[in-house]
C-alpha cells in the first residue's frame, strides 16, 4: 500500500523517499482508518523502511522513523470491554420483559457471538436443520465469507417461538427470504446496524451497567467466555469467524489475565 502510494500520489520510487514523504503518507492513514488500523500499518511500515535502509535501498534514517512515522495513540475501543455472566443475564431479562424481538437479537448474539452487521443480515432460511439434534446458522461474515453457526437447543428453540409468534414460518419459501430480525419502519425491512448500537445502549442502561459497552463487546464477551472454558484456539477462530488466528489470541490473553486474578473470586473470609 505505502510503495503504491508513493507511486501514484508522489510520483516517486522508493529510492527516492524522503522523510516529508513518510510524514504525508502518515497523515493519509490517520485520515482514512480508525487509530487502531493505521496504528498497525504504521507499525509495519517502520520495520520495513529499517528493512530497507539496512539494505541500501532507501536513505532516511531509522531514528527519524519514531517521529516520521510514530503510531496514533490508540483510545481503550468500548468494543473490547465486556460483559460478566450476571450483567448479561440483567440485560437479556430487561430486553425480555420490554420487547421480545430485542430479548430474542440479543440471546442470539450472545449465543453466536455475531458482528452487528452479521445479526441484521441473517434470514429466517439461514437456518438449517443437519441432524436431529443440531442446527445450524448461516452467517455471511467478513469478506463475504459464510461460516455455519453451530446453535444450542435452548437458542433454537427461542427463535422457533419469535418466528411462529410474528407470524411467519420456517416451512414457508417467501418467509425464508425474510429478514429475522425486522424493523418497524417498513415492511419487512431488516433491522441497520445502528438499531442494533441503540438497542444494545438501550439495555445496557436498563441493566444499570456503567461500564461502556456496544453490539461487539457481547462479541467479545462470547469469544472470552469461550477461552475461559478452555475451547481450542481453532474452535473459537471458526465459531467467530476470524480469518487470523491471531485475532482470536487476544481472547487467549484475556482468559489469562483473569485467570491471574482468580483470587477475586474467592470471597471466603480469611
Amino acid at each position: 500500500m505505502f510503495i503504491s502510494y508513493l507511486g501514484s500520489k508522489m510520483g516517486k520510487r522508493l529510492e527516492e523517499l524522503s522523510a516529508e514523504d513518510i510524514s504525508l503518507y502518515r497523515e493519509h492513514l490517520i485520515t482514512t482508518y480508525a487509530a487502531a488500523t493505521a496504528a498497525k500499518k504504521l507499525a509495519v511500515l517502520r520495520r520495513f523502511l529499517i528493512f530497507t535502509y539496512m539494505a541500501g535501498a532507501t536513505k532516511v534514517n531509522p531514528e527519524s522513523l519514531r517521529f516520521f512515522a510514530k503510531s496514533p495513540r490508540v483510545r481503550q475501543d468500548p468494543a473490547y470491554n465486556v460483559l460478566t455472566e450476571e450483567e448479561l443475564l440483567r440485560m437479556l431479562n430487561a430486553a425480555r420483559a420490554a420487547n421480545y424481538r430485542d430479548y430474542v437479537m440479543l440471546a442470539v448474539m450472545a449465543g453466536c457471538g455475531l458482528r452487528e452487521a452479521e445479526v441484521v443480515g441473517i434470514r429466517i432460511g439461514d437456518f438449517r436443520e443437519a441432524a436431529s439434534d443440531q442446527v445450524l446458522l448461516r452467517i455471511l461474515g467478513k469478506g463475504d465469507k459464510v461460516r455455519n453457526v453451530p446453535i444450542s437447543p435452548d437458542l433454537w428453540r427461542l427463535v422457533q417461538r419469535y418466528v411462529l409468534l410474528s407470524g411467519r414460518s420456517f416451512t414457508s419459501h417467501p418467509d425464508s427470504r425474510k429478514p429475522l430480525f425486522t424493523s418497524r419502519v417498513g415492511k419487512d425491512k431488516p433491522l441497520t446496524t445502528r438499531s442494533v448500537q441503540n438497542i444494545v445502549k438501550k439495555y445496557v442502561r436498563a441493566a444499570g451497567i456503567t461500564k461502556a459497552i456496544s453490539p461487539h463487546s457481547i462479541r467479545h464477551t462470547v469469544g472470552t467466555n469461550m477461552a475461559v472454558n478452555e475451547a481450542p484456539l481453532l474452535v473459537i477462530q471458526q465459531f467467530l469467524g476470524h480469518s487470523d488466528p491471531k485475532t482470536t489470541m487476544r481472547y487467549i490473553r484475556r482468559a489469562e489475565e483473569l485467570a491471574t486474578r482468580a483470587y477475586q473470586y474467592n470471597t471466603l473470609p480469611l
